[in-house]
């Protein structure tokens, strides 16, 4: 008796051979066990990827630099138009960059790149010439077309890029009042001394500003007025956003006509569907873009020459690629404004109606 009770004492002191929390183990089954790797190895693993990472950057600044320097830069056109009407009023001039390979980079795949390299100055220079070919001749038959070119926070906080710009803006400041220089609301939120300063010179030559990239609707009219902004694009998804009602001082609904009582013209930008331009008519909504529309599509070589003689022919494909087509400067399509816009609008609101 006294040894079977030591016996079941000494056993209940030890842990069970197969707790109820592992899953039992047959014979010949081995157990698999996670070995964490080593710091070094882990180390060894990190500075690889890293390498790896500056090669792939490294490549594609070298790429940006050699597409800069042997001017593979591509002007795309894209469309503004009135709603509901949706006749052509403005074009955004948008940039495209071929690599060493002759792939196509967006703007977003290389801007970034270009600022951090110091060529972002050079690009906005060379965009800027091609835009005012692209305006010259846009208006050899209407007046009344504008184009809007995209300029980066690089330039404006840069004194040499800038004066470089302002210099060719200054030789073209008669077309002014059509050319307009467009800039993110990130840039415009986080102004400096230089860029505020750069932005003034500009405004001063008679020069109108829009701003994209907008991320809410928390905007301040008067002050981006007294800027010199007279548009403000803004995602057609963001715009119909229930959420936005409460996440701003204003409705959706009433921001057009709040932007116009200080001359500023509200574009719904990103339109992808019918349903969207029938809720933007709702929210007085009077210019669109999107790929409802035209998408943006590469211009001819001979139709951003200054010296091409007569104005090229009107023509725009709309075969199935949408933006792999070409696009001669398309005169015909630019109709005249149903509406003053920009400083304009203000005096036209304050008259009110006839």
């Amino acid at each position: 008796m006294l040894a079977a009770g030591a016996a079941a004492a000494s056993s209940a002191g030890k842990p069970h051979a197969n707790p109820q929390n592992e899953p039992p183990f047959s014979e010949g089954t081995s157990r698999v066990v996670a070995v964490e790797p080593a710091p070094a190895a882990r180390a060894a693993s990190l500075a690889a990827a890293t390498a790896a990472s500056s090669r792939s950057l490294s490549k594609l600044v070298a790429s940006v630099k050699n597409a800069v320097e042997e001017n593979r830069l591509d002007i795309y056109l894209q469309p503004m138009v009135t709603l509901p009407q949706r006749k052509v009023r403005f074009y955004e001039a948008v940039t495209r960059l071929r690599d060493d390979n002759g792939v196509i980079l967006a703007a977003d795949d290389f801007i970034g790149v270009a600022e951090g390299a110091g060529l972002i100055g050079r690009i906005d220079h060379a965009v800027m010439l091609r835009c005012v070919q692209v305006l010259r001749r846009l208006m050899v038959r209407n007046k009344e077309v504008g184009v809007f070119c995209n300029v980066s926070a690089g330039t404006l906080g840069n004194p040499t890029h800038f004066a470089q710009c302002l210099d060719f803006l200054e030789a073209n400041r008669a077309l002014a009042p059509s050319f307009v220089l467009e800039f993110k609301q990130a840039t415009f939120r986080h102004l400096g001394t230089t860029e505020t300063e750069s932005l003034a010179a500009l405004s001063q030559r008679g020069y109108r500003f829009s701003i994209d990239h907008v991320t809410d609707l928390r905007v301040e009219p008067r002050e981006l007025a007294d800027r010199g902004v007279r548009f403000i694009k803004v995602p057609a998804a963001l715009l119909l956003d229930p959420r936005q009602s409460s996440a701003s001082d204003i409705h959706p609904s009433d921001l057009s006509d709040l932007l116009g009582r200080f001359g500023i013209d509200l574009i719904a930008e990103k339109i992808e569907g019918e349903r969207a331009v029938v809720d933007l008519l709702d929210y007085d909504v009077r210019f669109g873009q999107g790929f409802l529309f035209a998408p943006p599509r590469p211009l001819r070589p001979d139709g951003a020459s200054a010296t091409g003689g007569t104005a090229a022919n009107a023509q725009e494909s709309n075969g199935p690629n949408g933006s792999g087509n070409t696009v001669a400067i398309d005169n015909s399509v630019v109709d005249a404004p149903p509406r003053a816009t920009g400083n304009a609008a203000l005096a036209r609101r304050a008259a009110g109606p006839n």
